[in-house]
């Protein structure tokens, strides 16, 4: 076989190599995790920001709807569970609207104990909650916030169902903040971004190894 049919057989394999990652690198990207949900119904929560509102007054948590046609008409209820006084508790709690879709939360369980509050929307049935972890006192810590969509926030999480007892029982038993997310970057956020850094690293690999095998037989094949 001459040289120049090996160097060519180098090339064809060379390139049926980078065909084959490029595909596998735009399956990955496309099934990567958007930030947020299509459509949908969701729900995020976060703590008010400092400002001499009235509406704001004493308000530890604010939540809003989100998704598609009207979700302000959705359904939303809140309820504080804890253990106090070496007994499980379950107390309602009242959610004001300020505005359309917009809701606000001051504390109305007892600052003794441990605690953590829940939010259930209901809405063309569809389902979305969010778990709250709560400080010492029951207090909403800072920063506390859950975006739009993303499943884990800060000392937040949510899921497309109602929370029941086991789920509840857990996140007391967790220590505040133990399993919330502190990042600045929302986990969907995160998620994503570090999946295209290993993709680049394994590209940039898979570039470096192919031009190192292609010297290597154009050097046995001028031997």
């Amino acid at each position: 076989m001459s040289q120049t049919s090996k160097v060519n057989r180098t090339v064809r394999a060379w390139t049926g190599t980078i065909s084959t990652t490029a595909a596998l690198a735009i399956a990955l990207l496309m099934a990567l995790p958007s930030p947020t949900f299509a459509g949908g119904f969701q729900l995020s929560v976060e703590t008010p920001n400092k400002s001499n509102d009235p509406k704001l007054a004493g308000v530890v948590l604010v939540a809003r709807t989100y998704g598609c046609h009207q979700p302000a008409d959705a359904k939303l209820s809140a309820t504080a569970e804890g253990l106090a006084g070496g007994k499980r508790q379950s107390l309602p709690v009242e959610l004001r609207s300020i505005e359309s879709g917009v809701y606000v939360i001051k504390q109305q369980w007892p600052a003794e104990g441990t605690w953590v509050l829940t939010l259930t929307g209901e809405y063309n049935g569809m389902t979305c909650s969010v778990m709250i972890e709560l400080g010492p006192n029951g207090k909403v810590m800072p920063g506390t916030r859950l975006a739009e969509g993303n499943s884990t926030g800060v000392h937040a999480k949510s899921a497309r169902r109602k929370w029941v007892a086991a789920d509840i029982d857990t996140a007391l038993r967790t220590t505040p903040g133990a399993t919330s997310q502190t990042s600045d970057e929302p986990e969907s956020a995160q998620s994503p971004l570090r999946a295209i850094s290993l993709l680049i690293g394994g590209l940039g690999a898979v570039v470096v190894g192919g031009f190192a095998r292609a010297r290597r037989k154009r050097a046995r094949a001028s031997a």
